[in-house]
């Protein structure tokens, strides 16, 4: 057997004594998505212990797995039975960060708004509405042993830990990211605040392209970083920025594994289509 093909092994984190979330209390947001420029209201609301987190889209229900991706390019969407919902993974990160298992999203507009074009807005959100225990247990995949996972130009190296470290390496040429990386120990505050407030980035000569293409319409130089040969074209931008939203992404296109992880990981080249094919394999693991 290939170190490509090598299975994780399910284990339920009983040493930890973790236990699912939900959140104690509903809460709303409106804003515009940044791809669409589509105005959206999401209202959150508390799930029962096993529940999940699930969209909802016009009555239909679309559960945040793997299973129901339908979509890679520049977001991540999900979809089932004709109703579909993008730009999903800022808000799954929020719910990473606060460790929220069990939530109801109902969506009412193609796409989630981008808020900050980070997930900081989502996380306070949470975090004022109450993270509340439930019964029950909670089903974590342990990275076992060192492994390099390819998808096309995309690598992942993973390695054993009994906590989920991210990391994120970027590499654009004639940018000052040529070379960046950032993460860290997801648990660690700050961490967690280095994630939370992280933009959303694109190339200066991809703008043009994307409004072309349809895309980037609600996207402004407040909520996301774009970078050009010599900078960027934003006043502030945090130290490393753009490698922090990469490990955003991630970690919210993880949190489509539906279960915990355990272990370190480095993504280098990375994007939505190849951290899908990662959770993939993740979710594998025990389903």
């Amino acid at each position: 057997m290939s170190p490509y093909e090598q299975p994780y092994t399910l284990c339920y984190n009983a040493a930890n004594m973790s236990v699912p979330h939900t959140i104690r209390n509903p809460f709303s947001i409106e804003g515009v998505g940044i791809h669409t420029g589509t105005p959206a209201r999401v209202d959150v609301s508390p799930a029962p212990a096993g529940h999940g987190r699930v969209f909802i889209r016009n009555g239909i229900c679309i559960p945040a797995l793997t299973d129901y991706v339908v979509d890679t390019r520049r977001c991540t969407t999900l979809g089932y039975a004709g109703a579909q919902v993008s730009t999903v993974e800022h808000l799954l990160a929020a719910c990473m960060l606060a460790g929220i298992h069990n939530i109801e999203v109902h969506v009412d507009g193609p796409e989630l708004p981008v808020l900050d074009g980070a997930t900081e807005q989502w996380y306070q959100a949470i975090l004022q509405a109450g993270v509340c225990p439930q019964e029950g247990e909670l089903t974590t995949v342990f990275v076992q042993e060192p492994r390099w996972v390819k998808e096309g130009d995309a690598e992942f190296f993973l390695t054993p830990s009994t906590d989920l470290s991210l990391f994120a390496a970027i590499a654009i040429p004639d940018t000052v990211a040529t070379q960046m990386i950032a993460g860290g120990q997801v648990r660690d505050d700050g961490v967690r605040m280095q994630i939370a407030r992280a933009r959303t980035y694109g190339l200066q000569h991809e703008v043009q392209a994307l409004l072309d293409a349809g895309l980037a319409q609600g996207g402004s130089l407040d909520n996301a970083v774009i970078l050009t040969p010599d900078g960027y074209m934003n006043r502030h931008v945090w130290p490393a920025e753009p490698a922090w939203h990469k490990v955003l992404d991630l970690l919210g296109d993880l949190a489509l594994v539906g279960a915990e992880i355990a272990g370190h990981i480095l993504a280098v080249r990375a994007g939505h289509r190849s951290h899908i094919a990662l959770a993939r394999i993740l979710r594998a693991a025990f389903t």
